[in-house]
């Protein structure tokens, strides 16, 4: 008994909501199998009455039918289910012992090839044997022969990735020509040269391995035609991927005005057949040389690593702040952390060595500092630590042209990476960069708490170092906050300690606070250095190291700290500490980009952010925030302590040396503030200085050298 299926289809629709509407001969409606909006669904009248449904956006049948409630068979007139298609049977390629008798074999009934070409592998064995036969009508019939993973021949293409034609010869020389087909290639060898192509027509050529190019000189010689244009892209992308050391495509049609469409290298060298082959040669030398290098208009940029050559970590601080790369530095705000840049400034403009003795490379130092003021607080210090202030350089701010084509200067910030890479070219062997701290330089619009956004800003700035060869050291503040991974306390994103390479901690000792550690994080560019300790003393103010090494990292420093802290810590009211430290990352990332209104701040937290007044309080005593009035009567104001202000000062054990060098003029240049004295000495190096590490048992300081204080 037959049924109406068409009828059926619409009325399940229609039941489900789906208004089916008349179009044409069909319906359409939408698609009960996913959420349409517009009709997808069409339904029409087959063969013998049949119900004919199609999704146009891709659902395939059986959805449909399932969302319909339906079978399959119902769809058909007579209720039953068609028989499913018949498999193919695919019967086994016959093997061959040898290629000669796979060749014959696809031979019979075509004669003899007008044309056979060999394919062998690195180990210069026959791996494939192609065949072409030329037909009356001026077409070609192409048949390939290849050797089987058990070493039978078979007729079938090669396994892929397939070895590019006379690959061989190719590791004997630095240019390769590779052109459209072996007939072509075959051409440009005729000539004595180098050349390759890859099997199976201009479309195959990503089913080639092409690492035999990698460190290769590439020129490539493509057919005059559309399909010569998109090999030459195919080959350009795959050649450069593969690491050639350089790429060039020619185009026969700039050397031969006579081309036709089609023409490729061997029509070129027939229709030049009275010409010299030398000459020929030397117009192709003449023609890639102009060409000039290629590179992928689009696809990812990938480099070989056959084609690295490899090399030694540079360093700036042997085994803790690298050349080239980004280096963190992270402690609590009022530590010294500004004294310490100060102290590897001065070394670094005198070529004085380390405090643990390894060589210090001579050059100059930038500082883009936000807290400290140029002339009573960096420029005194830099005296004290006997730096060569004629090779420190301030970037104060950034010279642009306004819309009305003024002069005017603005705040450095580090998206303009186009300024800091002047400023590095404009002050001779730059080797360190100072960022000090970095939340006051990253913009107004980028969130330090926001790994993408900081890794946005830092990646420009990672690629300066690299590129001028630059230590970048990057000052960071630290939250207060329990946890046994010191990295992981870093202000902000985790995106700081991501990009940098090295990270080094600076903490004060809780048993003797008047010391300072200097203790390694991560990093992944040598062994776990050390760490080192000094003191802030002396009147001015500067370092004093510590002999011998510390054996700790700030891990261990980290975790010393949670035990002394203990139930001490859990036992004090206040806010959870979770919370707290969370008021203390969005206080201190509000605060990096300047100071704010107590008030604003206030409502901003307990009301956008959901927290208690009691809890950014709190936040605030931690951080050491300020509270001002810019004027009285007036608002309060809250900002970020000054780095390193008021440090702990101890008297030294002797008298101290007085100041190198009075502070007679600042010499200001655009966007740079360069420290000077009206009278520079001509070696800044001391004449004598003692071994880095053979100080004897009390602290010395030589008036008549710049030297570093040292304390065993």
């Amino acid at each position: 008994m037959s049924h109406d299926p068409v009828n059926l289809v619409l009325a399940r629709l229609r039941e489900r909501g789906h208004e089916p509407r008349q179009a044409g001969s069909g319906w359409a409606s939408t698609c009960p199998a996913h959420a349409d909006t517009s009709p997808s669904l069409s339904v029409s009248v087959g063969d013998n009455g049949n119900a004919v449904i199609h999704c146009h956006a891709g659902c395939d049948l059986g959805s449909i039918v399932a969302a319909l409630r339906l079978e399959k068979r119902e769809l058909f007139a007579d209720g039953t289910t068609p028989p499913a298609p018949r498999q193919r049977i695919r019967r086994p390629p016959r093997a061959f012992l040898t290629w000669e008798a796979a060749t014959e074999s696809i031979s019979q009934g075509r004669g003899r090839p007008a044309m056979t070409w060999e394919y062998r592998d690195a180990h210069d064995a026959v791996v494939a044997i192609v065949c072409r036969w030329n037909l009356p009508d001026g077409k070609k019939d192409i048949r390939p022969v290849s050797r089987q993973p058990d070493g039978t021949w078979a007729a079938l293409g090669m396994q892929e990735p397939r070895p590019l034609y006379r690959l061989p010869e190719l590791a004997r020389v630095e240019t390769v020509y590779v052109c459209e087909g072996e007939k072509a290639a075959d051409a440009l060898r005729s000539l004595g040269l180098t050349a390759t192509t890859s099997s199976f027509g201009a479309k195959s050529a990503r089913k080639t391995d092409w690492a035999a190019l990698a460190g290769k000189s590439v020129v490539i010689v493509p057919d005059h035609d559309d399909e010569g244009a998109a090999y030459a892209a195919d080959v350009l992308r795959l050649a450069t991927y593969a690491g050639a050391k350089s790429v060039v495509i020619v185009r026969l049609a700039d050397i031969w005005h006579g081309i036709e469409p089609g023409d490729d290298a061997y029509d070129w060298i027939e229709a030049h057949d009275a010409t010299d082959p030398a000459d020929l040669v030397s117009m192709l030398e003449q023609l890639a040389a102009e060409a000039g290098q290629a590179a992928p208009t689009e696809g990812p940029v990938l480099v070989c690593m056959a084609s690295v050559q490899p090399r030694d970590v540079r360093w700036l601080w042997p085994g803790r702040v690298p050349l080239g790369r980004l280096t963190l530095l992270v402690g609590r705000p009022k530590e010294g952390k500004s004294f310490l840049t100060t102290d590897m400034a001065s070394r670094v403009t005198t070529g004085t060595p380390w405090p643990d003795g390894t060589i210090c490379p001579k050059g100059a130092v930038i500082f883009i500092s936000a807290e400290d003021d140029p002339a009573d607080t960096i420029r005194p210090r830099l005296d004290a630590h006997y730096a060569d202030a004629s090779r420190v350089h301030l970037l104060s701010a950034v010279r642009h042209v306004n819309d009305k084509g003024k002069p005017e200067e603005v705040m450095f910030t580090l998206a303009d990476a186009a300024a800091l890479e002047a400023a590095i070219t404009a002050v001779p062997d730059c080797r360190l960069v100072v960022i000090d701290p970095i939340g006051s330089f990253l913009g107004g619009r980028t969130d330090s708490h926001r790994d993408n956004e900081v890794r946005a800003v830092l990646a420009p700035v990672a690629r300066l170092a690299e590129k001028y060869d630059t230590a970048v050291l990057v000052v960071c503040h630290t939250r207060k906050a329990p946890g046994t991974n010191a990295d992981e306390q870093t202000l902000g994103s985790r995106g700081f300690v991501g990009i940098a390479r090295a990270v080094r901690h600076m903490s004060r000792d809780r048993e003797n606070k008047s010391r300072r550690l200097l203790l390694p994080g991560g990093q992944n560019l040598a062994g776990e250095p050390t760490g080192l300790a000094f003191t802030i003393n002396g009147e001015p103010a500067r370092l004093s190291w510590e002999r011998e090494p510390v054996a700790m990292t700030a891990d261990d420093a980290l975790a010393r700290e949670h035990r002394a802290g203990g139930k001490a810590s859990r036992s004090k009211p206040g806010p959870a500490p979770e919370r707290r430290d969370e008021a203390a990352d969005w206080l201190s990332g509000i605060l990096a980009a300047g100071p704010r209104p107590a008030a604003d701040l206030i409502e901003s937290w307990t009301n956008g952010e959901g927290g208690s007044k009691k809890t950014l309080v709190r936040a605030k005593q931690i951080l050491g925030v300020e509270a001002y009035r810019p004027s009285n009567p007036g608002p309060w104001w809250w900002k970020l302590p000054p780095e390193g202000d008021a440090p702990e000062i101890h008297e030294p054990t002797e008298p101290g040396a007085t100041r190198h060098g009075p502070l007679d003029f600042l010499v200001k240049t655009p966007g740079l503030y360069a420290f000077a004295e009206s009278e520079p000495p001509h070696d800044h190096v001391p004449e004598t200085r003692p071994p880095a590490m053979a100080a004897p048992p009390v602290e010395w300081r030589n008036k008549s050298a710049r030297t570093h204080a040292w304390h065993h």
